[in-house]
């Protein structure tokens, strides 16, 4: 588990102190600072770097990320030009002492009536969570910033808590609370364009590289290298949609020293080549 994940109690309802859309407009690095407050950022497009506690995080669209009050964050590299996401600034209190962790399974089926000392257990939250764009979690945080400028703190607190809830439950379902996997999952997202070595791989996540190989792809139906390249023909793929950068650069810029490589490997997994991509791109409506 990350020693900066967030810890919330079942008990306690988060407060909201600020919540709002942002874009980069300029060269934009983020703050340097220990915050008093949680912070929850769900990227819409773009990329961005934050390094907690000297951990380099990098967000990719359609990804939320959680910092941690009390932690030392800072950037040291410009956002993207163009970047958008969305935020939330919250209190909520530390788990008291005699609190337990909430079993995998969030919701209690066992029984109808609950004692008081039943609620007494806390959620862990990942770090970061990879999102479909259509998943409730983009339209609770689009509900959360909506009851925020209308001054509605509660109805804002109960979509946040929705966010929470919809983590733990990708967590459940898509990882099985393997830690492993996830170790692997950040690094590779922090690495997929510079690259890494089985050497970089085994010392991320403590495993052989052949058991860290079997164990992800038993869990995330990928190789490590497939994962790898799905995140470069992602970012290849929002590069052509958003921008009029040639496919040559948008290769240099995805990992890809060899266009044609690129192209190839682009075909493969889109069914055409990035040109034809980029001329065929309707954008969603």
């Amino acid at each position: 588990m990350d020693i900066h994940a967030l810890k919330i109690p079942c008990n306690a309802m988060p407060f909201i102190c600020e919540a709002d859309y942002s874009v980069t407009l300029g060269q934009m690095i983020h703050a340097d600072r220990i915050a008093p407050f949680h912070v929850a950022i769900y990227l819409l497009r773009g990329s961005m770097e934050i390094i907690e506690d000297g951990i380099c995080h990098r967000l990719l669209p359609h990804q939320l990320f959680f910092l941690k009050s009390g932690v030392h964050h800072w950037g040291e590299k410009p956002f993207e030009e163009g970047s958008a996401w969305y935020y939330a600034h919250f209190y909520c209190p530390e788990p008291e002492p005699q609190m337990q962790k909430l079993p995998g399974n969030v919701y209690h089926d066992s029984k109808l009536t609950l004692d008081l000392h039943d609620n007494e257990k806390y959620l862990i939250l990942p770090k970061l969570t990879d999102c479909d764009p259509t998943s409730r979690i983009q339209r609770n945080f689009e509900q959360l910033i909506e009851a925020h400028s209308y001054g509605n703190i509660p109805q804002a607190s109960v979509r946040l808590w929705q966010i929470f809830l919809e983590c733990v439950k990708n967590v459940s379902e898509e990882y099985v609370g393997n830690v492993y996997v996830r170790k692997l999952q950040e690094y590779i997202r922090s690495h997929y364009i510079t690259g890494f070595t089985a050497e970089e791989i085994e010392a991320a996540c403590g495993l052989s590289y052949k058991y860290a190989g079997t164990l992800f792809k038993e869990t995330t139906g990928q190789t490590i290298r497939e994962y790898q390249r799905t995140l470069r023909i992602r970012r290849a793929k929002q590069l052509l949609e958003e921008t009029d950068t040639s496919v040559t650069e948008i290769a240099q810029m995805t990992g890809f020293s060899d266009v044609f490589y690129f192209s190839k490997v682009f075909r493969t997994e889109q069914g055409c080549s990035p040109s034809e991509y980029r001329r065929t791109y309707i954008p969603g409506i």
